[in-house]
């Protein structure tokens, strides 16, 4: 057995060092690309629109895919999907702070144009919905995705431009009751369960897009 050489020693003792240098190096590199990577993730009124914007794509590519009764009950899967990722953007828009009044026109232009472009591409879903067997069962799932799109209204109408949102109405006052009660109306006839939908147009199938990054079912 060779005896162990000082210098010998010393070329282990480098290497073994080298290889810890290398290592902590790795790690900090490491740890810079997560930095980085986490503050390239910060939330923003314009990151949230756009990916509202794609979401809203896959609504409509999502209704074109409906080609019979088996696609159109794929598709109601598929619209709750894209309602939840609707949902989750909408509980991060509500922590982000309000931006000033150019970055809400800014946003505004971004969704008018984004709801031009998904209204052309629908155009055609009247056809689909010519269906009545297709029609009952996507008309519900898009009645339900416009009422969960109506739940994140209050968040989604923070922003964009506050120049021509209409002020919210005021209700309408209690009228005063008389003092002699009215004969009890008369019994209404009840409406059918189920009532036959009828086909919507293309506009009605589109998410309209106000003013603000906010979908809702027309």
């Amino acid at each position: 057995m060779k005896p162990v050489t000082n210098l010998r020693l010393l070329s282990v003792i480098t290497l073994a060092s080298s290889s810890l240098i290398f290592s902590a190096c790795e790690k900090k590199a490491a740890e810079a690309t997560e930095g980085a990577q986490a503050e390239q993730a910060v939330d923003t009124l314009d990151s949230l629109t756009d990916e509202l914007i794609v979401q809203l794509n896959q609504y409509a590519d999502i209704v074109l895919t409906v080609k019979d009764t088996a696609t159109a009950e794929e598709a109601v899967t598929n619209l709750n999907t894209v309602a939840d990722a609707i949902t989750a953007i909408a509980a991060r828009l509500d922590k982000i702070e309000l931006p000033d009044e150019a970055a809400n026109i800014a946003v505004d232009e971004k969704m008018k144009t984004a709801s031009m472009a998904i209204k052309q591409k629908m155009q055609t879903v009247g056809e689909i919905m010519s269906n009545q067997e297709v029609a009952a069962i996507l008309i519900p799932a898009l009645q339900n995705f416009g009422k969960r799109m109506a739940e994140q209204e209050k968040v989604f109408m923070r922003f964009g431009s506050q120049k021509n949102k209409a002020p919210q109405q005021q209700p309408a006052p209690a009228a005063t009751p008389s003092a002699t009660p009215s004969a009890a109306p008369a019994t209404e006839a009840p409406a059918a369960e189920t009532p036959a939908p009828a086909a919507p147009t293309a506009e009605a199938a589109t998410p309209a897009t106000p003013a603000t990054p906010a979908p809702a079912a027309e």
